[in-house]
């Protein structure tokens, strides 16, 4: 129970301000739109509103720090004039520039490189005719375009993890957008494969097997043990270099049987396919173990899995938990101090947001 006295010593909870969020999602539309022009077959427009999404997304880092800092020093910024959009933007070099000079987050020269070369194109395709690109064109547009959208996505989801991995999931956007665009552009993919071979390589040369992804077609496919501390399960995890596709399966011997078998992801009991015995997942994974009749009334297990968002799915194997349904492997588990309720991922101060698996109190929700 929460006193009333906490109800007034509510923590500051840091949020994205409205111009952020609305930096951040303007951006990101114009990163989806040059996607489906991709995807279409319209490389020209695609350059274009993918320098867009440039332009726009490198100043987020500057109006998270404040909105000023985007406008042109040309006039003197008015902050009525930036609510309406009735002001000069700063060029994308001036961008570059504040941010490695005010921020101290110079880009790499590898990274400007690579968004030097879309400018370039862009300005070819909007301030001079051009009836059609060549096909040789078409191959190196696309070529710099790719090493380019991994640029963004790196710089965003690593470099500025604070800003774009914060409220909303703009990282898993980020994510999701380019694991979209390498499934379904065999090109993209191919060129990605080349940013990983070395790795690859390095996996080959100590008898790791690579194979051939069924969703990306490019061979990066790697399969290796998930140590878990369980005797009786194996779990194995499959992870695609590229695209990023990934499944778990459990090698496992029949309990009727003694056959060995495989467990997929999945909400299905298990099924012998020797003897064609069932088995429910949870008690055929759980290793808990009890000292008295007593004990399992007192367990807070099952818990919650973040990952497939089954609230009851996780339970104890190994050294650690397991969810019995996507197979995810967690060392460790947190308790929500709203509900109480055990789970992979509590954010921080669940006990006024509350966690995945609750709304939180009701005292702090905005009206």
């Amino acid at each position: 129970m929460i006193d009333d006295d906490d109800v007034s010593q509510e923590p500051h909870i840091p949020e994205l301000s409205q111009d952020v969020q609305a930096l951040i999602n303007n951006g990101l539309e114009f990163l989806d739109k040059a996607r489906e022009e991709l995807e279409a077959s319209k490389a020209k427009f695609s350059v274009v509103s993918f320098w867009t999404a440039v332009e726009i997304l490198l100043k987020v880092p500057l109006v998270h720090e404040h909105w000023s800092l985007v406008c042109s020093k040309k006039t003197s910024p008015k902050r009525q004039a930036y609510r309406d959009g009735d002001f000069q933007s700063i060029t994308y070099e001036e961008t570059r520039n504040l941010l490695r000079d005010v921020l101290e987050k110079p880009l790499t020269p590898e990274t400007h490189n690579v968004f030097e070369k879309v400018r370039k194109h862009r300005n070819r395709v909007v301030h001079f005719y051009h009836s059609a690109f060549t096909a040789a064109d078409q191959v190196q547009i696309q070529k710099e375009q790719a090493d380019a959208w991994f640029a963004l996505n790196r710089l965003m989801r690593d470099e500025w993890q604070s800003i774009f991995g914060a409220k909303n999931s703009y990282s898993w956007k980020l994510a999701h957008g380019e694991t979209r665009l390498l499934r379904g552009s065999e090109f993209y993919a191919a060129v990605r494969l080349k940013q990983v071979k070395q790795e690859l390589d390095s996996l080959a040369k100590i008898g790791i097997d690579i194979g051939i992804c069924g969703t990306c077609k490019q061979q990066a496919l790697v399969t290796s043990t998930q140590t878990t501390g369980s005797e009786k399960h194996t779990l194995f995890v499959t992870r695609c270099y590229v695209c990023t596709d990934l499944y778990r399966y459990i090698s496992l011997i029949c309990p009727d049987c003694d056959e060995r078998q495989s467990l997929t992801e999945g909400d299905e009991p298990f099924a012998c396919e020797n003897c064609e015995s069932t088995e429910d997942r949870m008690t055929l994974l759980d290793e808990e173990t009890y000292r008295s009749v007593d004990e399992p009334l007192l367990s807070n297990l099952p818990a919650g899995c973040t990952n497939c968002m089954i609230p009851d799915s996780v339970c104890q194997h190994g050294d650690g938990y397991l969810c019995t349904q996507c197979l995810s492997y967690y060392t460790a588990l947190d308790e929500c101090e709203c509900c109480n309720h055990l789970s992979d991922s509590v954010p921080e101060f669940s006990r006024y947001r509350g966690c995945d698996f609750c709304d939180g109190d009701s005292r702090y929700h905005d009206d």
